[in-house]
């Protein structure tokens, strides 16, 4: 009996050897690129939290760390002046001229809509149509971490639509893809064609502790809502109702921007969408701070940034003719491993964002549509609802 137990005692310890020796530096140091996307994402997936840097922290030396989080102090400095400038040739981009039919109106607000998949669907469903097309209530989402949907509806992107209401001027479409290692993701992109009803909305206790999006949607009778702002988390005691950096709620300005590399991303009287370090914020009527920008004035600033580990996503845009977009994609979880920063911008690209910048992610992201979680976030408790937090971008 006791040699057994001497045996097995061996044994572990020249595993244990192996590994120290022989498996653990080859982790750190191979550039085998699929072990080092998977260094990466380790550091980053750690180096992002508040509470858990100590799992990277622990087991990785410090230059290792840094020189995966090098690319993020690159990005802001390089982006340290950037700001969005509409220019006056967009101003009136988005007062199109009325359609003579309702239907016509339809498609001209649902631009991105692709008619032959809709005229289709409405042949097969005329229950959708019955009541008008400024009626129109369509809403096929199912389980959250649904990604093989196969609606029948498509946009001229070539995705599939989950979801149209044409009183709030919502549309969301699936999004998934793949990167280089095959690795997917899955998530939903809001296409709201109102940028006047949206907004940020607080947590009913700021300043003390958060509230869930679903929670803070319900209190502003809002249609749809995605996490915004990062909060702090001193110690690993944060309650999500202390936000990080610049808020401001329906014109009333409640914090001040941190800077340091953070941008204020928020919506003027005019409603566009504005990102910059900006010290006058007086002409901003909702708005919060995060970073990395994404798309200024049409231009991509993230890419071949290295920005490219994939994590639980969430980043908002919008198009020149004031077309907002508001994307979450899940991460860590079996079916969906997360998307890059660097990809979340191609998205953003390709429905046409002329701003855009990230908010805050990991297990923040949620999208919350027609009273539930429409993404799967992605907490240790496994919570449906996600982490309770100080506030949301909303529309209303």
């Amino acid at each position: 009996m006791n040699g057994a137990r001497h045996r097995v005692a061996l044994g572990m310890t020249c595993f244990f050897l192996i590994c120290m020796t022989i498996i653990y530096p080859f982790l750190l140091y191979t550039p085998n690129a699929f072990v080092s996307r998977w260094r990466e994402w380790y550091i980053e997936t750690a180096m992002g939290t508040m509470t858990h840097q100590w799992l990277a922290t622990w087991f990785i030396p410090g230059d290792i760390i840094e020189e995966v989080m090098v690319k993020r102090y690159l990005m802001n400095q390089k982006q340290a002046d950037l700001v969005s400038n509409w220019g006056t040739e967009t101003d009136n981009v988005s007062e199109q001229t009325e359609a003579s039919t309702p239907r016509g109106k339809f498609f001209q607000t649902f631009s991105e809509l692709d008619r032959e998949s809709f005229d289709a669907f409405a042949a097969a469903n005329p229950e959708y149509i019955a009541d008008g097309y400024d009626r129109i209530n369509i809403d096929l989402i199912e389980n959250a971490t649904k990604k093989k949907y196969n609606t029948g509806l498509i946009t001229t992107q070539g995705d599939q639509v989950l979801a149209i209401n044409a009183e709030h001027g919502i549309m969301i479409v699936q999004l998934t893809g793949e990167d280089e290692l095959g690795m997917e993701y899955a998530g939903k992109l809001a296409i709201c064609k109102k940028p006047e009803r949206v907004m940020v909305g607080t947590c009913s206790n700021l300043f003390s502790y958060g509230a869930y999006v679903s929670d803070i949607v319900r209190d502003y009778d809002a249609m749809l809502g995605i996490n915004a702002s990062g909060f702090a988390d001193y110690e690993g005691n944060g309650t999500g109702g202390l936000p990080y950096g610049f808020l401001k709620s329906n014109g009333e300005k409640l914090q001040s921007a941190v800077g340091n590399g953070w941008k204020i991303i928020g919506f003027d009287e005019e409603n566009r969408l504005q990102i910059g370090a900006f010290e006058d914020t007086s002409n901003l009527r909702d708005g919060v701070e995060f970073h990395p920008a994404l798309i200024l004035n049409g231009e991509n600033v993230v890419r071949d940034s290295g920005l490219n580990e994939e994590q639980p996503r969430t980043a908002i845009g919008q198009a020149k003719d004031k077309t907002v977009l508001m994307m979450v994609v899940d991460g860590r979880q079996s079916h969906s491993f997360g998307i890059s920063i660097e990809s979340c911008a191609e998205v953003m690209e390709k429905y046409g964002a002329y701003q855009a910048s990230m908010l805050d992610g990991g297990s923040s992201s949620v999208m919350v549509y027609n009273g539930r979680e429409i993404t799967s976030p992605t907490t240790l408790s496994k919570n449906p609802e996600g982490r309770t937090l100080p506030d949301a971008f909303l529309v209303k």
